[in-house]
């Protein structure tokens, strides 16, 4: 830890923006810094990247904040510089740097930013450098540069990509709204099942039979030979009212009952 924290104490301290007095044969920018010594320190950044292994740079990524910057926002921007060197080194090879490099320098308020159009061994890359308004150097970054075939693969690739997601995504879609009427029917399985249920619960009752009226006793029959003696009584007593010319109304007919003749039998 100790050797990683002075490397990284002598990486800063290399990189740290001298303040020189601008000459119009080295200038490429209206800026008060000198731009072939910044051009140097970005130089001598590269070089040192590619002399420290990568497990120690992984040891600089994963250090604790503090120990980087004062504060966690400038540490954190160290630690993504970092980052950047190790997904480019692949792709970029050994740093040749070229007479005709070009570099650019930046100042506005928040401080400095050189950026080196340069030459790697498999690539050209821009490396962007930015300092502080004290300058300390605060970030870094590698771009590969692209050719316009390369950038045209990519883009078709890309093209490709995105829409060979969309039209899966469209498939599930379709497959999701398939089994809708799965669900609809399961549904309705369901709300009936419940409609069923909930009318039986409320079915009323069905009321109980009303009792039933006792029957109404027949008339006694009447036997045919009281119905014999009241018509003989009828005519009696119309031929009496008639030899008398009294009204039939003033009579009072009583019954007459039949004895039994079986006396005169046993005599």
């Amino acid at each position: 830890m100790k050797k990683l924290t002075a490397f990284l104490c002598m990486l800063i301290c290399i990189l740290s923006l001298t303040a020189c007095a601008q000459t119009d044969t080295e200038a490429t920018s209206s800026s008060n810094y000198d731009v072939a010594t910044l051009q140097d320190n970005v130089e001598n950044l590269i070089t040192s990247l590619e002399d420290t292994a990568d497990s120690d740079i992984e040891s600089i990524i994963n250090m604790n904040n503090k120990l980087i910057a004062d504060d966690d926002e400038t540490a954190l921007s160290i630690k993504n510089s970092y980052q950047s060197w190790l997904d480019s080194k692949e792709e970029l090879g050994a740093f040749t740097p070229q007479d005709s490099d070009v570099c650019t320098v930046t100042e506005d308020d928040d401080g400095v930013t050189v950026t080196l159009e340069t030459v790697f061994e498999k690539r050209d890359a821009t490396v962007t450098v930015s300092y502080d308004v004290t300058g300390q150097m605060v970030s870094f970054a590698f771009s590969p540069v692209y050719s316009l075939a390369e950038n045209l693969e990519s883009a078709a690739l890309n093209t490709v990509l995105g829409m060979g997601i969309v039209f899966i995504v469209l498939i599930f879609i379709a497959f999701i709204i398939s089994l809708f009427k799965f669900i609809y029917k399961a549904q309705n399985r369901t709300a009936g099942a419940e409609k069923e249920k909930e009318s039986l619960s409320q079915k009323p009752e069905r009321p109980a039979p009303a009792p039933v009226a006792a029957p109404t006793p027949a008339p006694a029959p009447v036997s045919s030979e009281e119905v014999d003696d009241l018509e003989l009584v009828a005519v009696i007593t119309a031929a009496v009212a008639a030899s008398m010319n009294t009204s039939v109304d003033s009579l009072v007919v009583r019954s007459i009952k039949k004895r039994s003749t079986n006396k005169w039998q046993k005599a």
